[in-house]
């Protein structure tokens, strides 16, 4: 006992800094947690209050699974999240293929960053695009009396396009760093003769395993601008099922439930993926800086970065400019076809374009995002230390604040309603500087990043273990913290679900959400190309982000994302 208490005072640091933080996810998200679990077996009454109302065990379970309505949510969640891994994962993997077999270092580049760049673009602005161009009063193709987002057939292969369009730059990324870093050099304990494809698929399958820690989530946003009763039967997933049986019915107890059934699946699904990526696939994504550099060596000796055969590289052009010219239709779709359309009867964007608001929400986002990205530092730094008395029980911690979510469910209204600050910036606020992913990306990059040699040195040395974390750790972690930032950031600007459930007052809403709320009171039909140039512009500030600092979006940061696709 009195050499453990001897090891957690050598590290009482790593404590004091980890403090706070987890002392506000306890609170922002374990007070919440406690809500949503007494509501799911409690027959819910708003007078009487969560712990007021009548204890009835397993009935809310039971009343939910017996809905066909569920049985059908689930399907389709199942349906739409597997397809679309498979989907991305064989997209994802003949693109990698193609862009390492290009020779130019410039030109791979060029692609990936083209190909990433639909990320950073609102999954509502989509939606109304493809409302848009899907409709046939505005459509430019020849639909006829066809109304393909109100058709069974159609709606989940438009679903699977736009995610597919949006997400899989990632993918291709972390592949592409993946195959880059072995043929560097870096990666010694893969086999020599391993072939671009095998190097790919373990890269593919790491996202993968990632992404399947949320199987039981979709893109909420996408689906819930899209969806219809009309395609309920094959678009309906638990995320929208949940969201209109709770907020739109008001039936806290059996949307808790549903929302405990989510969280207890996916917390396994989560630390499955966690011990697997930890076990096999930890250097296919987090390569190093010692890849980074080799790279950059290789780099600096040659014109070109690798022998390539000229058919090779020739396939391999041709086969990413076909996916960018995709591409590039979308974004044309997205930011240039909506100004040369027309001004719609004449209207401009004046009425409905207000640039206080998106200054103020600039700046809004950006001091979330720098909080969160401070409670990253401090939650991470701990993780560094293999030796930590309690390592394991804080990492569990971690990860079960990782899969409990960002805010957006009813106990954490619940929660701001109890303390008056529903209708306000507070919750938007709160909800989103806590990303916990970032934790374990930033631990991860640290670890492959610094030489045993060096940690050993830093965690003997007699200077206490307080200088080690401005002199190495922040040093070594800035530039990745920074990418995360930007991935932060976009992900605040760019979401509206928070705006959605917090808030009712007009002039508080984001820029992102007046959006959505415009277009849904018919803002799309009466002026449609104004709306879409009102959501051309309101995509700008995370894409211009991204190219300005996408230096600092290394394979790495992008990790960050996969739980988000």
């Amino acid at each position: 006992m009195e050499v453990y208490l001897k090891r957690i005072w050598k590290y009482r640091f790593h404590y004091l800094l980890a403090l706070l933080p987890v002392l506000v996810i306890l609170l922002l998200k374990g007070i919440p947690f406690i809500l949503g679990i007494r509501t799911a077996f409690a027959d819910y009454d708003p007078s009487r209050g969560v712990f007021g109302s009548a204890w009835t065990g397993w009935t809310n379970f039971r009343t939910l699974f017996a809905w066909p309505e569920f049985g059908n949510a689930l399907e389709n969640t199942l349906a739409i999240k597997l397809s679309y891994l498979v989907i991305v994962s064989v997209v994802s993997l003949l693109l990698t293929i193609a862009l390492c077999g290009i020779r130019s270092a410039r030109l791979r580049n060029a692609f990936v960053v083209l190909f990433l760049l639909p990320y950073f673009i609102p999954s509502s602005v989509y939606a109304n695009t493809a409302i848009y161009f899907l409709s046939p009063p505005t459509s430019i193709w020849p639909l006829g009396d066809s109304l393909p987002l109100m058709d069974p057939a159609s709606f989940r292969v438009i679903v699977y396009v736009l995610e597919t369009l949006k997400t899989c730059g990632i993918p291709v990324f972390l592949a592409v760093t993946a195959i880059l870093a072995y043929r560097s050099g870096a990666l010694a304990q893969t086999p020599r003769r391993a072939s671009s494809f095998y190097l790919a698929f373990r890269a593919l399958a790491a996202s993968l395993l990632i992404q399947l820690s949320t199987i039981l989530s979709t893109d909420f946003e996408l689906l819930h601008r899209l969806n219809n009763p009309t395609v309920y039967s094959v678009g309906d997933t638990l995320d929208t099922f949940w969201f209109r049986i709770g907020f739109l019915n008001l039936d806290f107890s059996r949307a808790t439930a549903l929302w405990l059934f989510q969280f207890a699946v996916q917390l396994a699904f989560t630390l499955i993926a966690y011990l697997l990526v930890r076990k096999w696939f930890v250097r296919d994504l987090f390569a190093g800086e010692a890849a980074r550099t080799a790279m950059r060596h290789v780099k600096a000796r040659a014109g070109t970065e690798f022998p390539v055969s000229p058919w090779k590289n020739t396939l391999g052009i041709v086969a990413a400019s076909l996916y960018s010219a995709i591409v590039l239709f979308v974004l044309y779709a997205l930011f240039v076809y909506p100004f040369l359309a027309g001004q719609g009867g004449g209207q401009g964007l004046s009425p409905v374009l207000s640039v206080q608001n998106i200054v103020f929400y600039l700046f809004f986002y950006v001091a979330a995002t720098v909080v969160g990205l401070m409670l990253i530092l401090m939650l991470a730094y701990p993780l560094t230390v293999r030796q930590l008395p309690g390592r394991s029980l804080y990492k569990l911690l971690l990860l079960f604040g990782l899969t409990i979510g960002t805010g957006g469910t009813l106990h954490d209204y619940m929660m701001h309603q109890s303390l008056g600050t529903v209708n306000s910036i507070f919750p938007l606020f709160v909800n989103g500087m806590i990303v916990i992913m970032g934790v374990f990306v930033v631990k991860s990059i640290f670890n492959a990043d610094a030489e045993a040699s060096l940690k050993l040195r830093t965690e003997q040395e007699e200077r206490g273990s307080m200088a080690p974390f401005f002199t190495l750790f922040i040093p070594r972690v800035w530039r990745p913290l920074l990418g995360l930032g930007v991935l932060s950031f976009a992900a605040l600007w760019n979401s509206y679900l928070n705006p959605l459930i917090y808030l009712n007052d007009p002039e508080l809403f984001p820029p992102v959400y007046r959006v959505v709320m415009m277009s849904n009171q018919g803002g799309l039909e009466q002026y449609p190309e104004i709306m879409l140039q009102f959501g051309a512009i309101v995509s700008l500030p995370p894409i211009l982000l991204f190219l300005a600092l996408s230096r600092f979006l290394t394979s790495d940061v992008f990790v960050g994302a996969l739980r988000r696709l």
